[in-house]
């Protein structure tokens, strides 16, 4: 039996989830989630809330006197253990929230067990992505939807549009986001486009939205600001939902 401590500690849908559905996911980038209280030969098992939920890494922890801690024996899983694997094989469920684990080693023995079993990932069906019937209903029952030659999510111009359903809503997005969309971890289409989203200048919020210039062919949303008829190159092209500010971000290209 082990001496150490095992904590349990979880991480919303955001950042962690996001670099594992794209393969870019490293301890340096999610080490704040880790508790802050940790102890010499403490085990944290990092759990990722997305669509679905799952044990993606575990970690020993080195820490010395009047040093800071880190981590040693980082195992990041690259067949992470979802959530209804793990009750199915042990009935025991995945807590929702930040916990020591009092019979840790239980816990280290089956997550190690499991993530070799040769049980499909749960992959979220896309067919509906390529159904015309669904996409061309969700186009007549809301006719703001339209192809601005934009992704919906990173705002990067397309040069493969893929219509992409969820639920009934409606949204063209590139290709990389769509993959993303329909990782078994993914997140949903406003979780993602909040991970691209400029941050604003002035308070560091996401909450921003592009400021519609021209005039537009229906009623526009409260929260859309309005820029005039006039678009100026070099003026502001995103306005912060937060504190209000108006900025310019070169991060958008022409499309």
């Amino acid at each position: 039996m082990t001496t150490s401590r095992v904590l349990l500690t979880h991480a919303s849908e955001g950042e962690p989830v996001l670099d594992l559905a794209t393969g870019d996911l490293s301890f340096d980038g999610m080490a704040w989630h880790f508790p802050a209280d940790l102890q010499d030969g403490d085990v944290v098992v990092h759990v990722a809330r997305g669509r679905r939920t799952a044990v993606v890494s575990v970690a020993t922890v080195v820490r010395r006197a009047g040093e800071p801690a880190y981590y040693a024996h980082e195992d990041l899983l690259s067949r992470p253990v979802v959530d209804t694997t793990f009750w199915r094989a042990t009935a025991r469920a995945l807590p929702t929230r930040s916990v020591i684990l009092h019979d840790g080693e239980r816990w280290l023995d089956d997550l190690e067990r499991l993530r070799y079993l040769p049980a499909p990932w749960p992959v979220l069906d896309a067919s509906a992505c390529t159904d015309p019937a669904r996409i061309q209903r969700a186009v007549l029952e809301d006719g703001d939807v339209a192809d601005t030659g934009r992704c919906a999510v990173c705002r990067r111009p397309l040069s493969i549009t893929h219509p992409h359903l969820e639920g009934a809503a409606l949204s063209f997005v590139c290709d990389r986001c769509h993959d993303t969309l329909h990782h078994p971890f993914g997140p949903t289409v406003a979780g993602l486009a909040a991970h691209h989203a400029p941050v604003c200048p002035r308070c560091g919020s996401r909450d921003t939205v592009e400021i519609l210039y021209g005039m537009p062919p229906g009623p526009v949303p409260d929260d859309v600001p309005i820029g005039g008829c006039v678009l100026d190159p070099s003026g502001p092209d995103l306005a912060c939902r937060t504190c209000g500010h108006w900025f310019r971000s070169d991060r958008l290209e022409p499309a």
